[in-house]
């Protein structure tokens, strides 16, 4: 009895192609090298009979029934790599396993040390930085430069599942020597006032432009800067405002000297989520580390909580 149905593995390399965007950027993902990548799409056109991709400048494109075939193959794809996932061994007492994770800077050191604090110094994490822009995120996670990110904007893209892990708040910052703001602040001081800002974009656009109506443009930047914790340092240490997540602010306010400020206009509370790839749904060690990243931050939520209230 024959079997129609193209080899497993010619589909899985065509589903890294089209997840990935490139024959290259395919190959490192799966662990091999061009030239394999090129054979497999070779034999699985040979196969169904139909043109896959075709040549635009350095790279590839997909044809329109490249486009159909993935969205029809790609949940099965994903399901029977989670299957074999599923099976590998995890033992939380013996594994030796370095979890690579990118993570706001306020959550960093809180994770770091619950993983110093583990049991089997075999389980590591590093930590990086959040990147700088959407495009990005999607390029960090498809190549799996990262096992999980937390992000405040979800990538749009079908190979990625994500969880809401909590909400926090902002807040604006100034020294406590600062010589026009002395306990409160109004929305006319913040606008007239020379602000440090955070490079950092989503969906083009500055990140604290996605919860407040107010026009952030009428502000006077003097200082775009790639990390909050500089932001709040340069503050600390001139007459420049800014605004950073009050789980970190709050850290450092006595340290260095902040007076700390509701902002006096609308905003919403800013949402976190934990980011990863479908298909390592059902790997153990990814499930494990996860609920460390979890657990971690439902401790911080419960501090925060005891924050706000006091704040």
């Amino acid at each position: 009895m024959s079997n129609d149905i193209p080899n497993f593995n010619l589909l899985a390399v065509f589903c890294a192609v089209m997840e990935q965007g490139s024959l290259s950027k395919a190959a490192d993902h799966l662990g091999t090298n061009q030239s394999t990548i090129s054979t497999a799409l070779a034999r699985l056109k040979a196969e169904i009979g139909q043109e896959l991709f075709v040549r635009k400048g350095r790279g590839v494109v997909p044809t329109a029934y490249s486009q159909s075939l993935y969205e029809q193959v790609k949940t099965p794809i994903q399901e029977l790599n989670g299957v074999f996932q599923g099976m590998t061994l995890f033992d939380e007492a013996s594994t030796e396993r370095r979890f690579v994770a990118s993570v706001p800077e306020h959550l960093q050191w809180l994770l770091l040390n619950r993983f110093s604090q583990l049991p089997n110094q075999g389980l590591s994490l590093e930590v990086y930085d959040q990147p700088d822009t959407d495009d990005q995120v999607h390029e960090d996670l498809l190549t799996q430069k990262f096992d999980v990110m937390i992000d405040i904007v979800l990538p749009e893209h079908p190979s990625t599942v994500s969880e809401k892990l909590y909400d926090s708040e902002f807040v604006i910052v100034c020294r406590n020597g600062h010589p026009r703001i002395k306990g409160e602040i109004t929305e006319a001081q913040y606008l007239s006032e020379q602000h440090a800002v955070l490079a950092r974009t989503r969906r083009q656009v500055r990140s604290l432009s996605h919860y407040t109506s107010l026009d952030l443009s009428r502000r006077k930047i003097v200082i775009h800067g790639s990390s909050l914790f500089n932001n709040l340092l340069l503050c600390s240490q001139s007459d420049y405002i800014t605004v950073a997540p009050l789980s970190l602010a709050i850290q450092f306010k006595d340290r260095f000297d902040l007076q700390l400020f509701k902002p006096p206009f609308d905003y919403q509370p800013i949402s976190h989520y934990l980011i990863w790839l479908k298909k390592q749904n059902n790997d153990p060690a990814h499930k494990w580390f996860r609920e460390q990243v979890i657990n971690t931050t439902n401790d911080m939520s419960k501090t925060l909580n005891s924050w706000r209230s006091a704040f």
